[in-house]
């Protein structure tokens, strides 16, 4: 392997992780969307895509590399997932906005600490190891 190709991988892992939240938020405004045009089918649909992603992502989590924060995210993602369950039931959009305010705070959190990640591995040449990240939606 090359080391260009191994120096893709953290980053691609990075791209991957933020489409992934992107996806969430706009998934759960298209809930939101649903639940304003009284449509159950668009708010359903878009609701399961939100708790998939975000179950692939607490799935994903190495507790035991990741430690309190690994824990500490995988709370928040089973706190999300049962806030969007409750917005299904109740057809309730404040807690999507909620959930979607959440989950874009996440992403920013996350795309702050990759920044700062890839441009010290850069700095330093080094060729970080680590996981890839796989999800099917």
């Amino acid at each position: 392997m090359n080391n260009d190709t191994t120096q893709n991988v953290p980053e691609q892992n990075v791209k991957n992780l933020l489409m992934l939240l992107d996806g969430a938020a706009r998934y759960t405004h298209y809930a939101r969307q649903g639940i304003d045009q009284n449509d159950a089918k668009m708010r359903n649909e878009n609701i399961s895509k939100v708790i998939s992603i975000l179950s692939q992502l607490d799935a994903a989590l190495d507790k035991s590399v990741g430690g309190e924060i690994a824990e500490n995210l995988s709370g928040l993602y089973k706190f999300l997932m049962n806030q969007l369950t409750q917005a299904n039931v109740q057809e309730d959009s404040s807690l999507l906005d909620e959930s979607e305010k959440i989950i874009n705070d996440i992403k920013e959190a996350f795309d702050g600490a990759a920044q700062k990640y890839l441009a010290e591995s850069s700095a330093q040449n080094v060729s970080p190891q680590g996981r890839g990240l796989t999800i099917d939606i």
